[in-house]
C-alpha cells in the first residue's frame, strides 16, 4: 500500500507505504513500513521506492567524475577542494602517468592553487581520504569555460533519465557540458550568448528540480534564445 503521490515532498520519518518494496536511497524498512529517510521527492517506480533528496553535501564515491579546485600542494601532489567536506589528494604520477623524479622536477610546472581540475576518484579509505586519477584525456586542468555551481543533489536532474536533461543542455543549447558529481559543471562553447544561456538553465534546473515537465521547459528556453528571441 502506497501513502504518498509520486513525486509528492515528504519528511524524515515520514510513512511512504507497506509491503515488499525494493528501497532505493533515502529511504529505510522497519517491519513491513517504509519510511522516508531525509527531506526531498518520493519517487515511485515499479517494485522500487526511493527519495530523491533536496539538499545536502556531496560525500566522494570511487568511480565518480568530479570537478576540483587546488588548494594546497605537497611534496608528490596536490590538495583540491571537492565541494564536499572531504578533500582530494591527487599525486602528480596521477596526473602526468608516468614517474616523476620529485628531486629533480619541480611539480609547480602542471598545476598551480586555484586551478580547476577533473578528475575521478580513485579511491576512498575508511577514513575518508579521497584519492584522484586522471584517467581520460578530456580529464586534467580546464583551460577554458565557466564554471557553475549548484547544490550536488541536483546533478541527477541535470543528467535526466537516460541522459535526457543534459543531451538538451548540449544539442539545443549548442555546447559541451562537463559535469561533476559534486556540483560543479563547466559549460564549454564558441557563442557567448549560448554559453551564458546553458548556465542561465542549470540554475534553472536547480531552483525547479522538484517539479514535473522541467526537460520540456529547459528545451524551449534554449530553442527561444537560439532563434533570436531572447536575450
Amino acid at each position: 500500500m502506497i501513502h504518498v503521490q509520486n513525486r509528492e515532498l515528504v519528511v524524515p520519518g515520514q510513512l511512504i507505504a507497506e509491503g515488499d518494496y525494493r528501497l532505493r536511497d533515502g529511504t529505510f524498512r522497519e517491519g513491513k513500513q517504509v519510511y522516508s529517510a531525509v527531506v526531498g521527492l518520493a519517487e515511485l517506480r515499479g517494485g522500487e521506492i526511493r527519495v530523491i533528496p533536496l539538499q545536502g553535501r556531496y560525500i566522494p564515491s570511487r568511480g565518480d567524475v568530479v570537478i576540483g579546485v587546488v588548494v594546497d600542494s605537497h611534496y608528490s601532489g596536490w590538495i583540491l577542494d571537492l565541494n564536499s567536506p572531504y578533500t582530494g589528494n591527487l599525486f602528480v604520477s596521477d596526473l602526468v602517468h608516468r614517474k616523476v623524479d620529485l628531486l629533480r622536477e619541480d611539480i609547480n610546472k602542471y598545476l598551480s592553487i586555484g586551478d580547476v581540475v577533473v578528475a575521478k576518484v580513485k579511491d576512498v579509505d575508511e577514513r575518508m581520504r579521497v584519492q584522484l586519477e586522471i584517467d581520460q584525456p578530456w580529464m586534467g586542468r580546464v583551460e577554458k569555460g565557466k564554471l557553475v555551481e549548484i547544490s550536488p543533489v541536483k546533478i541527477p536532474r541535470v543528467l535526466g533519465r537516460k541522459g535526457s536533461m543534459l543531451k538538451t543542455l548540449q544539442d539545443v543549447g549548442r555546447c559541451r557540458v562537463r559535469v561533476g558529481q559534486n556540483g560543479r559543471i563547466i559549460v564549454l562553447g564558441r557563442d557567448h550568448r549560448m554559453v551564458n544561456a546553458v548556465v542561465e538553465a542549470l540554475l534553472m534546473i536547480e531552483r525547479e528540480a522538484h517539479t514535473s515537465g522541467l526537460t520540456d521547459r529547459v528545451r524551449l528556453m534554449l530553442e527561444k534564445i537560439v532563434s533570436g528571441g531572447g536575450d
